[in-house]
Formats: structure tokens, C-alpha cells, sequence
């Protein structure tokens, strides 16, 4: 009889190990998920940020090339000027 309590408490306790090991799985799944959710919601925003950006370049892109498209894009982005023209600048300003 003694024999068989103690193997019927070791097979209770490997049992009760299992379900512990098998709640922790559980428990750190559900981590890994709301880890992932999370993960899955700023990859989502940053695919609608880098869309508005493309749509704001194929806006760009569709618009006629005019002279004073040229023109601005030259002043601004290159520096250019015109001849006899003088450009100040406000260092103080910003």
C-alpha cells in the first residue's frame, strides 16, 4: 500500500508540474501576442504615414513643370538669383 500512495503522489506531482509549466506557456503567449498586437499597430501607422508621404510626391510628380515651378525650385533648393538681383538674408529671424 505505502508503494502505491507514493507513486500515486509522484504522478499527482508530475501532474501538478505539467499544468504549473503549461500555465507559464500560457501566460508568457500572451505576452509574446499583446507584444505583437502592439508591434502590428505602429507598423500600420507607418505604412498610412510613408502612403501619405508617396501620395504627396505623386502630387508633385503629376504637376506641370512650369517656369515658375523652375524658378522657385531654382531660388529655393540651389540659390540661384537673377542677374543684378541682390538677396539678403535675416540671420536674426527665426
Amino acid at each position: 500500500m505505502a508503494g502505491r500512495n507514493n507513486s500515486n503522489l509522484i504522478v499527482k506531482f508530475a501532474v501538478l508540474c505539467v499544468i504549473v509549466i503549461l500555465i507559464f506557456a500560457v501566460i508568457n503567449i500572451q505576452i509574446e501576442l499583446n507584444d505583437l498586437k502592439n508591434k502590428k499597430q505602429d507598423l500600420i501607422e507607418q505604412i498610412g504615414n510613408v502612403e501619405d508621404i508617396i501620395e504627396e510626391i505623386n502630387i508633385y510628380l503629376d504637376a506641370p513643370i512650369t517656369d515658375e515651378y523652375i524658378e522657385r525650385v531654382a531660388r529655393e533648393q540651389l540659390g540661384y538669383r537673377k542677374s543684378g538681383e541682390i538677396i539678403f538674408y535675416n540671420y536674426l529671424a527665426n
